[in-house]
């Protein structure tokens, strides 16, 4: 039962290629130019950025009397005549014909608040800011809470959340849907649900959690602890294939790659992604687990599973990554292979 539940994709995202993908955002963002040029004259030009590449959900929901059959959701630039430029993301709702609908931005500033409390209790404490840095995090972290226990009975499950009539419902990657009842610390998963769709009823929010059957008939699941919640994201249809670690950050946008042979570090606006063997799984004894290139000592992965809160999406990890390569460092948030035990 339990590697069932971790496994094939549903639902999330629709079978487009990345091509398809890119011509759907340059109509939306045409669409939303000219809505947004309506509304305020001081607004030049609206532009769909290529990284991160835009991600399209298919939904069923109703809009008024409009009919959405899918989400677009993308990073792009607004330009203004009288002042600067601000970078937000994008959602493009579109019908069965893949004609714009509606357009709208949704704020993310790097001192966005995360959606959901940093550890495992109410009263979590912060990770470090996920930025890209010249000299090393101080070594004194603030302490984790303790991660509250789980029954024995406890599975892992992977699908789309959303709000229904007021009510949670869950669709595991692998099933049918299902009646969700909230019972993380401080309600942390229904704080995530409304933080990150807008609290716009029946848009769905990929998640990965530690529940259990709600007893009696028509039980449902009970969410006990949230380990990854986004919008933003494949969900379903991710695949990590060999991958081990998939991890990201931003200024300047980095991607880690990590098998259990080698990393490789992708960097915005660097010629060539580094690519390196590892000697393996280390422990240091600090709680954390890392990795050191074989022919370069100062290419170094080390990971924490320590709650940490992506400032650009808002989209909420297990762990903490830092990163560091050519005398630079990058912090960032990791997802760990769902098939894969935990480190």
């Amino acid at each position: 039962m339990r590697f069932a539940l971790l496994l094939a994709p549903l639902l999330v995202l629709s079978g487009l290629a990345a091509q398809a993908q890119t011509y759907l955002a340059q109509q939306c963002v045409l669409f939303g130019e000219a809505q947004y040029r309506r509304l305020d004259g001081t607004i030049e030009k609206v532009a769909a950025l290529e990284f991160p590449p835009p991600t399209i959900e298919k939904i069923d929901m109703k809009v008024g009397p409009q009919s959405v059959a899918s989400a677009l959701t993308l990073r792009g630039r607004l330009t203004y005549r009288n002042r600067g430029p601000l970078e937000t993301q994008f959602v493009c709702l579109l019908d069965a014909a893949d004609k714009p609908l509606f357009f709208y931005a949704l704020p993310v500033p790097a001192t966005r608040a995360a959606p959901t409390p940093f550890g495992r209790g109410p009263s979590g404490t912060p990770p470090p800011v996920a930025t890209t840095a010249l000299a090393p995090r101080p070594a004194q972290k603030p302490p984790e809470p303790p991660r509250q226990s789980l029954p024995a009975t406890a599975i892992r499950l992977r699908g789309l959340v959303r709000e229904v009539g007021g009510k949670l419902q869950f669709s595991p990657c692998d099933g049918a849907p299902m009646a969700l009842e909230d019972r993380t610390p401080g309600q942390e998963l229904g704080k995530a649900l409304r933080a990150l769709t807008a609290s716009q009823e029946g848009r769905p929010m990929f998640v990965e959690f530690y529940g259990a059957r709600e007893a009696g008939p028509g039980g449902g699941i009970g969410a006990l602890e949230v380990r990854r919640a986004a919008v933003e994201t494949a969900g379903c249809r991710e695949r990590f294939d060999q991958r081990e670690w998939i991890a990201s950050g931003s200024e300047p946008s980095w991607r880690l790659e990590v098998t259990g042979r080698d990393m490789m570090l992708n960097v915005l606006g660097s010629p060539a992604p580094q690519r390196n063997a590892h000697g393996g799984l280390s422990r240091p004894g600090d709680g954390s687990v890392g990795y050191t290139a074989l022919d370069d000592p100062g290419f170094t992965a080390a990971f924490e599973e320590r709650r940490c809160v992506d400032p650009l999406s808002g989209s909420l990890f297990a762990y903490t990554v830092e990163v560091r390569s050519e005398g630079r460092s990058y912090a960032g948030c990791a997802a760990h292979n769902p098939a894969m035990p935990a480190p």
